[in-house]
């Protein structure tokens, strides 16, 4: 059994959801094999998942690696961030000119936040946001992805995230494989010695790149 975790807006979702990706997932899974998406995005988007894309997952990780979901999809896990640190996170993003800041919808009630999200002018302006998040905060994480700057509990990430599923699933490290194309992959792809989208922002930087999901199918098969 190998698992492949894909990050989701920017790699398997280009303008949608090609149907060669679509058949290589199924496949993949049909030969006993775990596919994930891993993403930025909130609580809710497991069930746009299931209801809207009609793509039929083993796991789903949201918020940046604070949300576990299986394929149903039902929440498995949750790691929050406190309360407290919500004001000043806030404050930050007013100092450094964010354009819109807050909490991210996490679906469920807890005593925190799965993850705050911020919009900058431009991607300098988050990445210098995020190093000064990172410096100052010593309770998150945060993770630049182009403008967008996604906050959590530290100690999470992407990488943390297929980490856990993983364990569930009784899976090796060398048998895991994670593909993205942006900044907040990283984590990600430097843990699993993951592939990068051809001509994305970090493609460069990862060195080894696949054109689609469909091809990372290929190289995960042997």
């Amino acid at each position: 059994m190998k698992l492949i975790a894909s990050d989701f807006d920017g790699t398997l979702n280009r303008g949608g959801i090609s149907e060669r990706d679509r058949a290589a997932i199924a496949k993949w899974r049909a030969e006993g094999n775990i596919f994930c998406i891993v993403t930025g995005r909130g609580g809710e988007f497991p069930e746009h998942v299931a209801r809207d894309l009609g793509l039929e997952l083993d796991f789903i990780i949201c918020s940046s690696g604070a949300m576990i979901f299986n394929g149903k999809p039902e929440l498995l896990e949750v790691y929050h961030a406190p309360e407290e640190v919500v004001a000043l996170l806030e404050e930050e993003a007013r100092t450094h000119g964010a354009l819109r800041y807050g909490k991210a919808s996490c679906e469920i009630d807890i005593d925190g936040f799965c993850q705050f999200s911020t919009l900058m002018k431009d991607d300098e302006a988050a990445r210098i946001y995020a190093e000064a998040v990172n410096f100052k905060f010593p309770q998150v994480s945060a993770f630049q992805n182009g403008r967008c700057v996604d906050i959590v509990r530290r100690g999470v990430s992407k990488a943390t995230g297929i980490a856990r599923v993983a364990e569930l699933c009784g899976i090796g490290k060398e048998d895991a494989f994670a593909i993205g194309d942006s900044y907040n992959d990283l984590p990600m792809i430097e843990a699993y010695g993951g592939y990068a989208i051809a001509g994305s922002a970090i493609a460069e930087r990862v060195g080894k790149v696949c054109a689609d999901i469909a091809e990372l199918c290929e190289i995960a098969r042997g």
